[in-house]
């Protein structure tokens, strides 16, 4: 017996199962799986499938789904086992994270989907402990619980234009300053933003941090913003630059807006400011 309380055995597949409340559910491509099954087929099973034991006789596989599945393909009737003893949820659901992390990156929804389960089945109440648990940062954590409360339609969006996690932090982050623009709605917006995606209109994180800047301050920018998004061709460059040349517009709603809370919040205005309204109010009649 190991002193972490694992040992090795040689047990029949049959008594092996596969964890039906697996969060990894991308195990490779079809040619991983075939050289895979090529490398089993020479020379054996390497490296032991972890299962623990659930009852006797009976075990679940932590982490070697895949050399399981090639296993039951070939025929084999026994495989090498790390086996450990039946564990609590919690340190269940914290070990199979640990192994499956360090074999290979996660998919954004399923390290998620992972991060979800060790919260529940350990009892914690803030990310701050999962974080604590797994040595990861708890901005790390929270992004990722971020993109388990996105609408089904945008996580199969981001699915499908393959953004990476990145990326999609920064669309969570951008989505709630999204607002109707003229008569375009905020869903159709969304829409509209992954079309850009797909065809390399918005490239990086970095585009989507500029939209998010961009969209806060969607009253002063919403010509530009409209013409970006009526568009097809119309860069993210192009929608920063004429941001930048018409910063008098925001100028301008920042200097309504803090006449108005002034006004508002009963105020008074200082002798310098009154002198600047003054002048302002002659240059806009003469002006206007």
């Amino acid at each position: 017996m190991h002193r972490h309380g694992y040992h090795y055995q040689e047990l029949p597949v049959r008594q092996l199962q596969r964890d039906p409340d697996q969060p990894r559910r991308d195990f490779g491509t079809e040619g991983d799986e075939n050289r895979l099954l090529v490398s089993i087929r020479q020379y054996g099973i390497e490296e032991p499938i972890k299962v623990s034991e659930i009852n006797p006789g009976q075990y679940l596989i932590i982490d070697g789904h895949r050399r399981y599945i090639c296993a039951q393909k070939l025929g084999l009737e026994t495989v090498p086992c790390r086996i450990y003893p039946k564990l609590g949820a919690g340190e269940l659901e914290t070990r199979r994270y640990e192994m499956q992390n360090n074999r290979r990156s996660w998919k954004p929804m399923e390290r998620s989907d992972a991060l979800e389960r060790i919260k529940a089945a350990n009892g914690y109440h803030t990310n701050r402990e999962v974080a604590e648990l797994l040595g990861m940062t708890e901005t790390t954590v929270n992004n990722s619980f971020q993109l388990r409360r996105q609408k089904l339609e945008y996580i199969e969006l981001m699915e499908h234009h393959g953004l990476p996690e990145s990326a999609r932090i920064e669309f969570v982050r951008l989505k709630p300053k999204i607002r109707k623009i003229r008569d375009i709605e905020a869903d159709e917006i969304i829409l509209c933003l992954f079309d850009k995606v797909s065809h390399r209109i918005i490239k990086n994180v970095r585009d989507f941090r500029k939209l998010g800047t961009i969209f806060s301050k969607a009253s002063s920018n919403e010509e530009e913003l409209y013409r970006f998004l009526t568009s097809p061709d119309m860069t993210i460059s192009e929608l920063e630059q004429r941001v930048t040349q018409s910063g008098f517009s925001y100028l301008l709603e920042e200097v309504v807006s803090k006449i108005t809370t002034k006004r508002q919040e009963g105020i008074a205005f200082t002798t310098k400011e009154r002198l600047f309204l003054a002048e302002l109010q002659s240059l806009l009649i003469t002006s206007l």
